[in-house]
């Protein structure tokens, strides 16, 4: 069985040879998460391709607590992630397949959308703020 440095070196190849622009992301600490190629195309209609893709041992491959965390925000802003198991670009052709390497036991790391945290401070400050300023009036200033 490849290890997976092994694993992307043979499928970044591959995309290179079908066309694909290929950028290899050297991720840290601080960018957990983050998936391990990012991959541009301009497909025979024009469209253009853009594919985040990381790159997963066939049988040995699991999602990280980052990834688990990270990829469900970018899907629901319409950034989709794709795993490779092998150099076959027919599935950056299709929807993006990260679902498919879920379990149930990666709910617990679930977080909201960005968007949602946004709206649930805001919320909580309104709240907040309202709960300290009940019975004060600005006449009180006056």
């Amino acid at each position: 069985m490849a290890r997976e440095s092994t694993l992307q070196r043979r499928i970044r190849d591959y995309l290179r040879k079908q066309g694909w622009h290929v950028e290899v992301l050297s991720c840290n600490a601080f960018q957990k998460g983050i998936p391990d190629l990012y991959c541009f195309k301009v497909d025979d209609d024009g469209c253009e391709l853009h594919r985040w893709v990381d790159i997963k041992v066939p049988g040995k491959g699991t999602l990280t607590k980052a990834q688990c965390q990270k990829w469900p925000v970018w899907e629901s802003i319409g950034l989709g992630v794709w795993i490779m198991t092998e150099p076959d670009e027919s599935v950056l052709y299709g929807p993006a397949n990260y679902r498919d390497w879920w379990k149930p036991r990666y709910d617990k790391w679930l977080v909201q959308a960005g968007s949602d945290l946004l709206l649930d401070m805001d919320e909580d400050a309104t709240k907040n703020y309202s709960d300290q300023c009940d019975g004060i009036s600005f006449d009180d200033f006056g």
